[in-house]
């Protein structure tokens, strides 16, 4: 299975405000794939594929995270890989203790190996094509410094993700709660 950890976003309030800010980007163009809200979340790790054995020692290795619940502040736009190129656009998160957790998860799955650097963010749409480039880049500039407000984070997920032509499904496989 195809598996990854996570911060899922599951206030409704907070949801319409991400995704209102994800239709003003798009504007009009076909060729961006607004994220589900279902699927809105922060990677933690990504994992890749795991057996059922690596599943339950992950498990066990991230239950023994004990952190006190906190806040994540939604604030900026960016994009990846860059302005020229782009091909994902995000929300910013500020947070202390989302690095914190980040490493802690990076810590107790050790035996998998990322080779990227934790970047905290939440993808908002996906870019395919687009017509107008110049346009995109002027909205995502308009909307580089949104402030979304505070989203308090009181659990972590394991997450499996099943790739489907109609876009990836998530399904949590556990949910760690934090102090």
């Amino acid at each position: 299975m195809r598996a990854f950890v996570s911060i899922n976003i599951e206030n409704s309030e907070l949801i319409k405000k991400i995704k209102d800010v994800a239709h003003e980007v798009r504007n009009e163009e076909y060729g961006i794939n607004i994220t589900k809200d279902e699927n809105l979340h922060f990677t933690l790790k990504f994992l890749g594929e795991i057996n059922e054995n690596e599943k339950e020692e992950i498990i066990d290795n991230l239950s023994k995270i004990s952190l006190k619940s906190f806040s994540i502040r939604l604030r900026g736009l960016g994009v990846f890989p860059d302005l020229n190129y782009i091909r994902i656009i995000w929300i910013g998160a500020e947070s202390q203790e989302l690095m914190q957790l980040a490493e802690e998860v990076d810590k107790n799955t050790i035996g998998i190996k990322s080779d990227e650097k934790f970047v905290p963010h939440l993808t908002i749409a996906r870019v395919k094509s687009v017509r107008d480039k110049a346009g995109l880049r002027d909205r995502i500039i308009r909307f580089s410094k949104i402030d979304l407000g505070s989203y308090a984070v009181d659990k972590f997920y394991l997450m499996e993700s099943k790739l489907l032509p109609k876009g990836p499904i998530y399904e949590p496989l556990k949910v760690f709660n934090l102090a």
